[in-house]
C-alpha cells in the first residue's frame, strides 16, 4: 500500500510522531495535523479529510496518571475531548474515508479520559472505523504535566536518584512506541476491524524504576502513596503480531533520548 495519502491527527504526539516517521519511510505521503504545530483539531475544516486516502485518529487530551487523575483537570479534559470528537467524527462521516481510532485499556473509567474514550470507541464503530485498544505505550517525551511515568523516572535518575511518587506496586503492560506503530499499521492494512495491543505481561512500576536505576547506576526512592491500576487483560489480540522491543531496550532508548534532550537545553 505504498504512495497512499495518509492523514495523521495528532502526528506530533508520542505515537503519532513515530507513525508519521514510519509511514513516510514506507513511501506514503503523510499530512500531520497537531495542536503542537498550530492546528486545533476542534476547529479544523473538512478539506484535509477529502484530500486523503485514510485517516489515523490519534489526537487526544491525554497524559500520564498524574494528569489524567488530577481533579482540577477533569472539566477541561471533558470539554477538549468532547469538542474534538464532535468535529473529527463529523468530518469523517462526511468524507466517508476509512479511519482507525486508538482507544485505551482505561476506556470506561469514571473520569474524563475514560468516559470520552469509551464514547469515541462506540462512535468509531458506528461509523465503520477500525479501533485499536492500547495498553501503556511509552517512549521519550518532553517533560510536562502530561508526560508518562518512564520519562519521569528516567529524568529523576539522570539527576542522581530514581524517584517514584508511589509505592511502586501498581502494574502496567508497557509497550514501546515502535512496537505500537507496527501493530497499528498491521491492523489498518489487515482484515481485522479491531484489536487489543499490549505487551505480554504485567510488570510493577517498582520493577521499572529498579531497571532504570540499574541502567543509570543510581539508587531508587519510593513514595508512600498507593498507585492506581486497572488490571484488564487484552483478549481480542492482533493476529500474527508480538512486541519486539524488550523493556530493557526500551528504557535504554528513553535514557539515550533524555540525555540528548538535556544536552540541548540552555
Amino acid at each position: 500500500m505504498a504512495n497512499m495519502r495518509e492523514l495523521v491527527l495528532g502526528g506530533e504526539g508520542l505515537i503519532g510522531a513515530m507513525l508519521v516517521q514510519e509511514l513516510t519511510k514506507r513511501g506514503h505521503h503523510v499530512t500531520s495535523l497537531d495542536l503542537k504545530s498550530g492546528c486545533d483539531l476542534r476547529h479544523v475544516d473538512d478539506q484535509p479529510f477529502h484530500e486523503c486516502d485514510r485517516v489515523w485518529f490519534l489526537a487526544w487530551d491525554t497524559g500520564g496518571a498524574k494528569y489524567l487523575e488530577a481533579k482540577d483537570q477533569q472539566h477541561q479534559q471533558y470539554i477538549n475531548n468532547s469538542e474534538l470528537c464532535l468535529r473529527i467524527f463529523d468530518a469523517l462521516y462526511k468524507s466517508k474515508k476509512p479511519f482507525l481510532f486508538t482507544t485505551s485499556q482505561l476506556a470506561g473509567l469514571p473520569n474524563a479520559y475514560g468516559t470520552t474514550k469509551l464514547m469515541a470507541w462506540h462512535w468509531s464503530s458506528s461509523l465503520g472505523g477500525k479501533v485499536a485498544r492500547l495498553w501503556n505505550v511509552y517512549g521519550w517525551e518532553h517533560p510536562t504535566i502530561k508526560s508518562h511515568v518512564i520519562t519521569d523516572l528516567v529524568l529523576t535518575g539522570l539527576k542522581g536518584q530514581v524517584c517514584c511518587m508511589t509505592q511502586g506496586t501498581e502494574h502496567r503492560r508497557f509497550l514501546y512506541k515502535t512496537d505500537c506503530v507496527a501493530a497499528l499499521i498491521q491492523l489498518f492494512d489487515g482484515p481485522q476491524d479491531s484489536a487489543e495491543i499490549a505487551a505480554g505481561e504485567w510488570i510493577t512500576i517498582r520493577e521499572v524504576a529498579e531497571e532504570v536505576a540499574r541502567q543509570l547506576n543510581v539508587e531508587t526512592q519510593f513514595g508512600v502513596m498507593k498507585g492506581s491500576e486497572v488490571l484488564v487483560d487484552p483478549t481480542e489480540l492482533l493476529s500474527d503480531w508480538s512486541p519486539r522491543v524488550s523493556l530493557e531496550k526500551g528504557i535504554a532508548s528513553v535514557i539515550e533520548e533524555a540525555r540528548l534532550y538535556l544536552r540541548s537545553c540552555p
